[in-house]
């Protein structure tokens, strides 16, 4: 990798659960966000479906409602 380091902003935690016999889940899927700029915890979301929108949409939902300094950040 070339450049300059980049910094890690925050952290997508995703349990993917257990299902039995794609019948019934014994442990949901769920999910959170934790933003190492602002403190901020994001979720838990539960369930399949909640977890798939969460996951694609937080990386770019998070920083419109961060009370950090996210452009600052980026061009750091």
């Amino acid at each position: 990798m070339t450049g300059r380091p980049q910094r890690i902003t925050g952290a997508l935690y995703v349990d993917t659960g257990q299902e039995v016999r794609s019948v019934r889940w014994i442990k949901p899927p769920r999910a959170r966000y934790e933003c190492l700029l602002c403190r901020t915890v994001e979720g838990p979301v539960t369930g399949a479906e909640a977890v798939a929108r969460f996951v694609a949409t937080i990386r770019t939902d998070h920083p419109t409602r961060c009370t950090a300094n996210y452009k600052g950040v980026q061009a750091a």
